[in-house]
């Protein structure tokens, strides 16, 4: 996945600087691929699939909202309620384990 692919998927973040857009790219791919447990490469190019691009793109635009931790805020009788990072990454997690993206990783016990 690349910026431009973000950027059209995320039509709201034109006024951010590009490079604060790919760290935030960044830490949602390698988010991703930990918790799959996979690389995502073809030939030692990132590919992602359609539906992996698209819980990136959620996983970033939670990032931009500010929020993060926040569950929830009233201001002036107005009331808000956000996710918390830990509510975001499960409901994510969950929708890569749906998706069958996750891959099962063995460890030993010291076993001979």
């Amino acid at each position: 996945m690349n910026l431009n692919e973000l950027k059209t998927l995320l039509p709201n973040t034109n006024n951010l600087s590009d490079a604060y857009l790919q760290l935030k790219l960044d830490e949602a791919v390698d988010f991703v691929k930990r918790v799959c447990n996979q690389d995502f490469t073809v030939d030692g190019v990132l590919t992602l699939p359609a539906s992996v691009k698209g819980i990136v793109a959620q996983y970033v635009d939670f990032e931009l909202q500010g929020n993060a931790g926040i569950k929830s805020e009233s201001i002036g009788g107005m009331s808000q309620t956000f996710d918390s990072v830990e509510e975001r990454n499960n409901a994510l997690i969950k929708k890569l384990s749906s998706l069958g993206l996750r891959k099962l990783r063995f460890k030993s016990f010291g076993g001979r």
